[in-house]
Order: C-alpha cells, then sequence, then structure tokens
C-alpha cells in the first residue's frame, strides 16, 4: 500500500548528469537527496533527447507508447516532412497532421482532469517544453506559464495576471528564469489554485553545457542557480502548513556526453551514392533523415536490399556505433538486418519507428574540463560545437539521469539500489495522490522509494550481442521482474563500461 500525498512537486533539471551533483556543485539537492531519497540508477528514454523526454515523464510511457520519438521524427503519411516539436506551433501543426494522435498516450493534463484535479507547468524552458509537460492543458483547463516565451501560456486570466503581478515583459526573461519560475509558482499558482501536481522545469544547465562544454565556469554557474531554487523551494515547504501532505521529486530528463566528432550522416550517404535529405519533397529521395546522436532513417519505399546496402556502408564508418531495426520475431532481440538489434528493446518500436536508427560511436574522452564521455554527433540545423555538450544517443552518461525525492509518502536517508526510469515517475506520482493510472502507462510504481518500501522483484544485468556484420551491436540492460531498463549501447569492445553507474549525490553515499 502505498502511503497517499494530497498534492506532488517535480522540479526538473534539464540536462543534469548525476555523477556531477555533489554538496560542491549543488549542496541543496544534495541535502534533499541526504534527507530523503535517491535514485543511483535511475535512466531517462530512448533518443535520450528534451521533448521525447518530457513527453514519457508525464505520459509514463516510451516513444513505443507514446509516440514522439524524440526532438523529431518522420511518420508515414501523405506528407513529406518531419514532426518537429521545438515550438508549440509545432506540436499543434503535427496534431492537425495527425487528426488529432500526435501524442498517443493519455498524458497528466487529461488525467487529473478527468479525475477533477489541477496541473500546473511554469518553465524556462523553450516553448515546445510546456507542450510536451502539458498537452493540451488549455483544452483540459490546467494551467501553463513559459517565463522565457510568455505567449505559449495560459489560461489568459492567469497568464495576464501573472504579467503584471511579476513585471515580466511580454517578449519574455533571458535571464532569472529559475527564480523568476519559482516566484510565478509560490505567489500565483499555490496561493489560488493549489494543483495536485506541479511541475517547474528549468533548461538553464542543459544550454549551458550544449554552449559551453561539461564542467565550463558557466555550466557550474547554472547549476548552482538551479540548486539555489532547489534549496527555495524546500525552505518555502518547510514553512507551509500543509507540508506533511506534499511530496517533491527532483529530477532531470538526460544526462550530456562532449561532441568530439561533428558530422551529417545525409551527406555522408549522399557521397556514398545513396540519394538521401532531411524530406521527401524531392521525388529522386530514397532515404529520410533525422539528424542527432541517433539518426533515424525512414525509406520511401521499404528495400530490405536497399537497406542492408546502407548499414554496410555505415557499419564500416568510424561514427558507426551500433544499429537498430525493427524485431524480426514479436518480443525477439534480433532485428530484420543481421548486425541489429530490436528497436522494441530500446522503447523505440512501433508503427512510427525507423527503418533503421543508428547510435553515432560514443567513448570515453573528455571534456575540456575532464568529464568523461564523449561522441560524435550530427548537428543538423542547431549550432552545435566540438567540445560542446550533447546527448541523445546510448552512452551511459546519457541514458543516466537524476530523480531524488523528498516529503509525503517518501522514505528518509534511501539510496535505492533499484533501477527507474523517468517512465516510471508519473505512475508513482499518480500512486501517492490516489489516483488510478490509466492503461497506457508502461512505468511503474517506485515503491521501494516509499514509505511503503515493498519487496522488489529480483534484479538482473544482461548484455545482448547481435549476430552477423563487422560491428556486432550490444545492449547492456538491467532487469527487473519483466521490467526492461537501458544502461548502454554501442558497438562490441568500443562501449563506455558505463562510467555513471553507482553515481549519486556526494553527501549521499
Amino acid at each position: 500500500m502505498i502511503c497517499e500525498a494530497k498534492t506532488a512537486i517535480i522540479l526538473g533539471i534539464d540536462g543534469l548528469r548525476p555523477d556531477m551533483v555533489n554538496e560542491w556543485t549543488m549542496p541543496n539537492l544534495t541535502e534533499l537527496g541526504r534527507k530523503g531519497t535517491w535514485s543511483k540508477n535511475h535512466k531517462t528514454v530512448f533518443p535520450s533527447e528534451t521533448r521525447g523526454a518530457l513527453t514519457a515523464l508525464v505520459t509514463g510511457a516510451n516513444a513505443e507508447a507514446n509516440g514522439i520519438f524524440g526532438n523529431q521524427f518522420y511518420i508515414r503519411d501523405t506528407d513529406p516532412n518531419q514532426i518537429f516539436t521545438e515550438t508549440t506551433h509545432d506540436w499543434y501543426a503535427a496534431d492537425n497532421r495527425l487528426k488529432g494522435r500526435l501524442v498517443t498516450a493519455t498524458s497528466l493534463a487529461k488525467i487529473l482532469r478527468d479525475a477533477q484535479k489541477k496541473l500546473a507547468v511554469i518553465t524556462s524552458s523553450g516553448p515546445g517544453a510546456l507542450s510536451a509537460l502539458n498537452w493540451q492543458g488549455d483544452k483540459y483547463g490546467q494551467i501553463g506559464f513559459n517565463v522565457k516565451h510568455p505567449q505559449t501560456s495560459f489560461p489568459h486570466d492567469f497568464a495576464a495576471r501573472a504579467h503584471r503581478n511579476l513585471n515580466i515583459p511580454a517578449g519574455g526573461l533571458s535571464v532569472d528564469g529559475p527564480k523568476t519560475a519559482l516566484k510565478l509558482f509560490q505567489r500565483e499558482v499555490w496561493p489560488h489554485h493549489r494543483p495536485a501536481v506541479s511541475i517547474l522545469w528549468f533548461t538553464e544547465v542543459d544550454s549551458a553545457a550544449h554552449l559551453y562544454g561539461l564542467g565550463s565556469p558557466e555550466h557550474y554557474d547554472r547549476m548552482r542557480l538551479c540548486d539555489e531554487v532547489v534549496g527555495e523551494l524546500l525552505s518555502w515547504h518547510s514553512l507551509q502548513p500543509d507540508r506533511d501532505e506534499t511530496s517533491i521529486f527532483v529530477v532531470s530528463d538526460h544526462g550530456h556526453i562532449t561532441i568530439s566528432g561533428l558530422l551529417s550522416v545525409a551527406e555522408e550517404l549522399r557521397e556514398a551514392g545513396f540519394a538521401a535529405d532531411s524530406s521527401f519533397e524531392d521525388n529522386a529521395t530514397d532515404l529520410l533523415l533525422r539528424p542527432g546522436r541517433a539518426a533515424g532513417i525512414w525509406m520511401r519505399r521499404f528495400d530490405p536490399v536497399l537497406l542492408g546496402d546502407v548499414l554496410s556502408f555505415m557499419s564500416e564508418q568510424e561514427w558507426f556505433g551500433g544499429a537498430f531495426t525493427r524485431a524480426i520475431d514479436p518480443g525477439g532481440p534480433d532485428g530484420i538486418l543481421a548486425n541489429t538489434l530490436a528497436l522494441e528493446l530500446i522503447g523505440a518500436g512501433g508503427p512510427r519507428a525507423p527503418d533503421l536508427c543508428v547510435n553515432l560511436a560514443d567513448g570515453l574522452g573528455v571534456s575540456a574540463a575532464g568529464i568523461r564521455g564523449s561522441a560524435y554527433y550530427d548537428a543538423g540545423d542547431y549550432d552545435l560545437r566540438l567540445g560542446g555538450g550533447t546527448h541523445g544517443g546510448l552512452h551511459a552518461a546519457e541514458l543516466s539521469a537524476v530523480l531524488a525525492t523528498y516529503g509525503a509518502g517518501q522514505a528518509k536517508g534511501l539510496v535505492a539500489d533499484a533501477p527507474s526510469s523517468i517512465t516510471d515517475i508519473a505512475p508513482t506520482v499518480l500512486s501517492i495522490l490516489g489516483i488510478p493510472c490509466p492503461a497506457s502507462m508502461s512505468g511503474r510504481v517506485l515503491s521501494e522509494l516509499t514509505e511503503d518500501r515493498s519487496i522488489l522483484s529480483e534484479v538482473t544485468s544482461m548484455k545482448m550481442r547481435s549476430s552477423g556484420g563487422i560491428k556486432p551491436t550490444v545492449l547492456s540492460v538491467t532487469k527487473l521482474g519483466d521490467r526492461m531498463y537501458l544502461n548502454e549501447g554501442g558497438v562490441e569492445g568500443a562501449m563506455s563500461n558505463d562510467v555513471t553507474t553507482g553515481a549519486r549525490a556526494g553527501a549521499v553515499q
């Protein structure tokens, strides 16, 4: 039996690597982890990209179930272009294109509406983050505000009052986003609405890692800024009369590694003689590419011979880091092509899955400040550079994420060894609020973090290896009962040895 709370607050720090959290970099988060719980084997979903991970957070389901394959992807319909998620317009244009079926799993905004409860999402992120976290929240009568992009906020009366009372300019804030978001929550959201679930989401750590590199002064400065907000939230919480009825979750959506090589997979394929582009608008294009750490390839017409030729070419390149195709047998580990594992193993199967997904090679290189983990990256339209941070693939540090809890229904002084995922957060929150989970949620309730501390199923680790090919794809996973959690993936002999396994807040140890 899970102990219940009346409210839950989720504070999210985009791109925060758990092994970089300690009593010097983030003393308040470390203290929260020491007093409450700290999960040292917490993972995100694949692709380890923000909007896909945020959708997984609020749907309790991976890309295969919720339909959002990272930050951009292709859907086989009459439109030749990829789906994007960067702006609010992207989300609703895509939903119109798909006749209301962009997100294919039930999200917190609707779940709470149906339970006659409120959701509030306050962010300092890009405009697409608010759509991911509070999908169709305006339709369901929920609350959303982005302090950097306030024109995306809702409902109008709440947004207008927040603008006036906090002096937020119409064009949004460029600095102090996390602190302003917390003030907005404290002054406008909590007193007037008392949401059952509140999500505060901050992008500053992720942005600094991308722009300045892991362990740079700017990166640590943003970590300290977000940690100050964690401290302010805890101080505020301690003064609330109903503090014993509120549970706090501090989370991140993925980790980061350093860009050690840049390339365009589409250009590489074109130079090798394949007709490849980012859209099917040109009738001569056979292969559509999505960029990033996980290069997705869709075919205009499925041709296993052509796909095999593409894989053969890619597997010979130094930037090849493992390949995945749809399962040859339902529930089986092997992909339809030799030298590939099944996309379903990494939660990325289903009708929207690419015909071929290639994890770009990664390794044990370091940032300028000595933070371990490096990889090739296909930047696409993003202006990212060598030495900057990146994510999206299957390196252990990309998949590793933060989960710490404190307050009502949560254990005290617990370091959890059991594997967990970002898809487990929504089921756990709903459970402590006494709200049933919809069937579309595949995550589990993290009973080991609660005062209940139920006995868990047996935890086992295993590696899977593709058959055939010159560079076999290898995937390391942890299983808890029948649930599988990703540790890392790559090619045989080149995996990162899980650089973040066992990492935890320094003071929690």
